[in-house]
């Protein structure tokens, strides 16, 4: 009798959203009263591949604190490349006279604490390059000003180019060494004259925009020979123009900031073309799938728009005596000991339908959003990604026709602003745990 009254509270307690039904179903299966435990492979697992994301600020966003370059290939991604576009302004009005000279032209920038690529002893020599744009990017303004990482970005002349090996220590210290050309030697003349360009509108949102207007903006990009991808740090005081020169006595410094008033035209493209080993060129259209059966693997990784998608089988709830108390999903990645592209900490669950489109965060009835949880095990092929969906699982077992409601993809939390991966090995697992609580 007292089993019988514990599971009608259960009972009961499944009919409100206030219930913290994974702590009673843990209990149950604790106890191991009246539990069955039911495991799926989830053979309908797939890749898919989204068409495009928003890669800057927009007009009404807040700025974007990284930008990405370079360029990464494998088997599993294919080759992804990486460009980054931004306007650099007065930092303040020069007061540079005729006395003075020119001595040399640098742009600084910092690479962020993201690297993704090989990155040991025998690395190759990265090459990275800046050019000067042909015009200022054009703003969508029936699109909030936003770009996409399929947008181009308007090439004008390089300017630059510098190569160095993938190391912190070395990489703090690089810089771009630009030629006193028609360029900057015009740039450093028109300090001298004190040209308009080089002094605030009042009547413009952007200080500096006469200046913006004539310099256009820059632009830095990989060469075809890397095989690393680096995050870049947007802020003034990372990217800009330096300007050293001289009189009879002292050395002097000029610089030209990121621009921080308005980011609209600052963005980042990325392109990714899928390897052919795993039959991911197939995915052309984001309506089309590869099936994780085809190849024995599956893929979810930031930047390049690879999400997993599973449908979950209907929960056999078809007594009224049967319930669900607890339901997982289970993940074996493959796991590297000093892999080129981490695994990122946790995935991300969103519904999604038939045009495989991105919905809503999937929710527990808590209101926290369901994530797979990374777990390391003394024996690495034993790691694995856990998602509790058991409220999730539970909501679902209550409509009879809950199709929609099990399609699920997979994604990285950070998904455009990481190069982040989970490699799927083997068929994802779902585990139930069913009570009945009628002899």
């Amino acid at each position: 009798m007292r089993l019988i009254f514990l599971l009608s509270i259960i009972t009961l307690g499944l009919c409100s959203c206030n219930n913290d039904l994974t702590t009673i179903g843990q209990v149950l299966i604790d106890n191991g009263n009246n539990i069955e435990v039911n495991t799926t492979l989830l053979t309908e697992t797939s890749t898919v591949k989204i068409d495009s994301f928003i890669t800057s600020s927009g007009r009404y966003g807040s700025a974007i604190t990284k930008m990405f370059v370079g360029r990464y290939e494998d088997q599993y991604s294919g080759k992804t490349t990486a460009a980054t576009c931004f306007q650099i302004v007065p930092s303040s009005t020069p007061s540079i006279d005729y006395k003075q000279t020119l001595d040399s032209v640098t742009f600084h920038f910092k690479i962020g604490s993201e690297i993704w690529g090989d990155t040991t002893t025998t690395a190759l020599p990265q090459t990275l390059s800046l050019y000067r744009l042909s015009r200022l990017p054009e703003l969508r303004t029936d699109q909030n000003d936003y770009f996409y990482n399929r947008d181009s970005i308007p090439w004008g002349d390089k300017l630059a180019s510098v190569t160095f090996q993938p190391k912190r220590k070395i990489m703090q210290y690089v810089y771009f060494k630009l030629p006193l050309d028609t360029l900057t030697r015009g740039l450093f003349a028109k300090m001298q004259s004190k040209d308009l360009i080089f002094k605030p509108s009042s009547n413009s949102q952007i200080s500096y925009y006469r200046f913006l207007s004539y310099f256009k903006g820059l632009a830095i990009r990989g060469e075809g020979t890397n095989n690393c991808l680096f995050s870049l740090i947007t802020q003034p005081d990372s990217l800009y123009m330096r300007f050293h020169y001289h009189n009879a006595t002292q050395k002097y410094t000029y610089d030209l900031k990121l621009l921080s008033q308005s980011n609209e035209y600052q963005y980042y493209t990325v392109q990714n073309i899928p390897s052919t080993e795993y039959g991911f060129d197939a995915l052309t259209e984001q309506t089309q799938e590869v099936k994780f059966s085809e190849h024995d693997v599956a893929v979810v990784q930031g930047l390049t728009g690879y999400m997993v998608k599973i449908i979950l089988p209907e929960p056999d709830v078809q007594t009224m005596y049967k319930t669900v108390v607890k339901a997982e999903i289970e993940i074996k990645p493959k796991v590297w000991a000093s892999p080129e592209v981490a695994l990122p900490s946790s995935i991300s669950v969103y519904y999604t339908n038939k045009l495989n489109e991105i919905k809503d965060l999937v929710y527990n009835n808590s209101k926290s959003a369901v994530t797979g949880k990374y777990v390391k095990t003394e024996n690495t092929e034993d790691d694995r990604y856990i998602f509790d969906i058991t409220d999730y699982y539970q909501t679902i077992s209550r409509y009879s026709d809950s199709k929609d409601a099990r399609q699920l993809l997979l994604t990285i939390p950070n998904l455009t602003t990481s190069f982040n991966r989970m490699i799927i090995k083997e068929e994802p697992i779902l585990r139930v745990y069913y009570a009945n609580y009628k002899d």
